[in-house]
Parts: C-alpha cells; sequence; structure tokens
C-alpha cells in the first residue's frame, strides 16, 4: 500500500491519474490516516462494502428524525399501497 499525504496532493493532483496501487491517504503533520484510495478498476470487488458504508453514513445522519418516528416507514408503505 502506497502512503500519499493530504498536502502531497493539493500540490500534485495529478499524482491520482498515476497512481493504480491502494494508498492510504493521511495527514503528515498529525499522522492520523484519512482515507484510502482504490483505483476504479478495482471498484467492482468493494461494490456491496462501498453501499454498506453508505448506508451506515445515511443512518448515522438520520438517526435523529428516525428515532422520532419510528412508525414513519409503515406510513411510507401504506401510502405506496394505496398508490398502487
Amino acid at each position: 500500500m502506497v502512503e500519499l499525504s493530504i498536502s502531497d496532493i493539493s500540490k500534485k493532483p495529478s499524482l491520482l491519474d498515476e497512481l493504480n496501487d491502494v494508498a492510504k491517504i493521511v495527514n503528515k503533520k498529525t499522522g492520523e490516516a484519512k482515507g484510502i484510495f482504490i483505483p476504479m478498476e478495482e471498484s467492482e470487488l468493494f461494490k456491496n462494502l462501498i453501499k454498506e458504508i453508505e448506508y451506515r453514513k445515511w443512518l448515522k445522519r438520520n438517526k435523529a428524525g428516525l428515532m422520532e418516528r419510528p412508525d414513519f416507514l409503515d406510513d411510507v408503505i401504506e401510502d405506496i399501497g394505496e398508490k398502487l
């Protein structure tokens, strides 16, 4: 795995164009990993993982609203049934 710093990428964005390996993106000042770069040619392998991550992020963002109205899905299903 290649390690790239955020500042390297901001100085020379074409680094990502040239990259054909998995890379860890780090903040060199803190040493904190900020993300992972995966070439698009490998994206099919991660398709389900990406969907799961997106769902968990959506759930986290919408958790408060879901907790306020836990029965809202019942209402949505009922509305859909009426329209069909």
